[in-house]
C-alpha cells in the first residue's frame, strides 16, 4: 500500500507448465510465507515483498476455500466487492501485480512440505489462529498480527525493544504484534513516558474501514457516519486497552473506538495526565519528547529496511494529522520515501495542546492501519529477527541485558485479548 515497487520479479514455470512463485528466484532473499495471504493485508504484504531487499514472497496460503486458484482471480473477486459495497468514491481499488500473475493460493500442506520456508507472517482471523501452533510446532517462525494468542510475546520494537531478544534466547518461534490502534498510540506514549511519566490516559479512535479487511459493513452504517463498535462482535476495545495497559506503565485507562468512512488511516484522539506535569511549559516540550524518541537508532542504517528514522513524524500544522492526507499512502507525484511519514511506517502526530480540563497534554495522532499497523510490524519483527538471527553474539549481549535488574520491559505478556 505504501511502498513502492522498485523492480519488478517475473514468475518462472516450473515442472509441467506451473508458474512457480518468484521466492525461487536466485537472489540471495529468504523466502517469507504469508498465512492468511488472500486477505486484505496478505495481498498488500504480497505486493510489498515483490521489492523488499531481504526477503521475497514465499508460499500464499489461503483458506480451503481458495486453494488452488489463481491468486489473481482471488484478489480480483475482493477487491470488486469492497468497491461495490463501498462504492469507488471511498475504496480506491488496489491493483494487482503483474509479477504475480499466474501464481495459485498454497494449501497449509504445501507449505509445511516446503523445506525452502522456514518464515511465515500471519494474518488470520482468531478462530483459526491454531494454524500458527501448528506452523511453530514444526520448525517456523511467525510473526503475527492475529489476536489468537496475542497476551503472549507481544512487543512493538520501539517499546519494548529487549522483547525480541530474549524471547529469540528462550527459544521463542511466535513473535504478535498489537492491534494496530496500539501500536501507533504506545510509540507516542511511550516518548511522552520516557520524557514526563504517564498517569492517566484516554484514547477515542476513529478507525478506518480497511481495519476490518475485506469484511463489509453495510454502507448506511459507515458511508458519512459514525459507528461506535462497542458492544458489536469486534472486541477492539478490549484489544487496544489490554495491550496499551501491557506495553505503557499508566495508573488508568480508558478506550473508546468507532469506524468512519475512510479508507485507510486510523485517527487517534489521545488525552494524558503526566507525573511531572510541572515540566510542561510549552507544546514544544512535547513535540520535543516526540522527536527524541528514537530508541533502535543504534541500529547500522539499512539494518532493519522497513525502519524509519524515528517512529513519529511531527506535525505542527493547524489541522493536522488528517488520515487521508498523513498516513503515508502515495499520492501521484509524492514519492513515499520523500515524506515524513516513511510509507506508512512513521505513525503522525500533531495536534498538541495543554492544560485542557483534567488532561495535561492532548494531543491527535494517524497510524497508518495496513503498513505501520499491520503487515509492516509484521515485517519489521521478521527483519530484526533476521537480524539478530545473523548475529548470535549480539543476540546474546541483548538478552542478557534484558534480564539485568531494571532493564525488564513491560510487553512481556498482556492480560489478556
Amino acid at each position: 500500500l505504501a511502498f513502492p515497487m522498485v523492480g519488478t520479479v517475473s514468475p518462472q514455470v516450473g515442472e509441467g507448465g506451473a508458474v512457480v512463485p518468484p521466492r525461487f528466484a536466485a537472489d540471495g532473499r529468504t523466502p517469507l510465507a504469508i498465512i492468511g495471504g488472500t486477505g486484505y493485508v496478505g495481498r498488500l504484504l504480497a505486493r510489498r515483498l515483490l521489492a523488499h531487499p531481504t526477503f521475497c514472497l514465499g508460499p500464499i496460503v489461503g483458506s480451503q476455500r481458495s486453494e488452488g486458484l489463481l491468486y489473481e482471480d482471488v484478489w480480483q473477486q475482493k477487491e470488486d466487492a469492497l468497491v461495490a459495497n463501498y462504492g469507488d468514491q471511498l475504496w480506491t481499488r488496489q491493483p494487482f501485480p503483474e509479477a504475480l500473475r499466474g501464481v495459485r493460493v498454497s494449501s497449509l500442506d504445501e507449505l509445511l512440505a516446503d523445506e525452502g520456508c522456514r518464515l511465515a507472517v500471519s494474518c488470520v482471523a482468531p478462530d483459526v489462529g491454531y494454524v500458527e501452533d501448528i506452523l511453530t510446532s514444526n520448525g517456523f517462525a511467525v510473526f503475527s498480527i492475529s489476536p489468537y494468542k496475542r497476551s503472549h510475546n507481544l512487543m512493538v520494537l520501539e517499546v519494548n525493544p529487549t522483547q525480541m531478544p530474549r524471547s529469540m534466547a528462550q527459544g521463542a518461534a511466535l513473535f504478535k504484534s498489537p492491534n494496530c490502534v496500539s501500536v501507533g498510540t504506545t510509540l507516542a506514549l511511550h516518548a511522552l513516558h520516557a520524557a514526563f511519566g504517564l498517569r492517566d490516559v484516554s484514547v477515542c479512535t476513529l478507525q478506518s474501514l480497511s481495519g476490518r479487511g475485506d469484511a463489509l459493513y453495510p454502507p448506511e452504517l459507515v458511508q458519512g457516519n459514525v459507528y461506535p463498535i462497542w458492544g458489536t462482535k469486534e472486541n477492539t476495545e478490549t484489544y487496544i486497552a489490554n495491550e496499551i495497559a501491557a506495553l505503557v506503565p499508566t495508573e488508568s485507562l480508558s478506550v473508546r473506538a468507532h469506524r468512519v468512512g475512510v479508507h485507510v488511516g486510523h485517527f487517534v484522539d489521545v488525552r494524558v495526565r503526566v507525573r511531572d506535569a510541572a515540566a510542561l511549559s510549552s507544546v514544544e516540550e512535547v513535540y520535543a519528547a516526540f522527536e527524541k524518541f528514537a530508541p533502535l537508532s543504534h541500529l547500522p542504517e539499512g539494518a532493519l529496511p522497513s525502519l524509519p528514522p524515528r517512529p513519529l513524524h511531527t506535525m505542527r500544522d493547524v489541522g493536522t494529522p488528517r488520515p487521508a492526507s498523513h498516513c503515508g499512502t502515495p499520492k501521484p507525484g509524492r514519492p513515499p520515501a520523500a515524506r515524513g511519514e516513511w510509507g506508512g511506517m512513521a505513525v503522525s502526530v500533531g495536534n498538541v495542546k495543554l492544560a485542557d480540563g483534567a488532561w495535561d497534554i492532548c494531543f491527535s495522532l494517524v497510524v497508518n492501519n495496513m503498513v505501520r499497523g499491520a503487515y509492516g510490524a509484521a515485517l519489521l519483527m521478521a527483519e530484526y529477527h533476521q537480524y539478530l538471527s545473523a548475529r548470535p553474539d549480539e543476540l546474546l549481549r541483548l538478552a542478557r541485558g534484558a534480564e539485568a535488574p531494571g532493564a525488564e520491559a513491560p510487553g512481556a505478556e498482556a492480560p489478556g485479548a
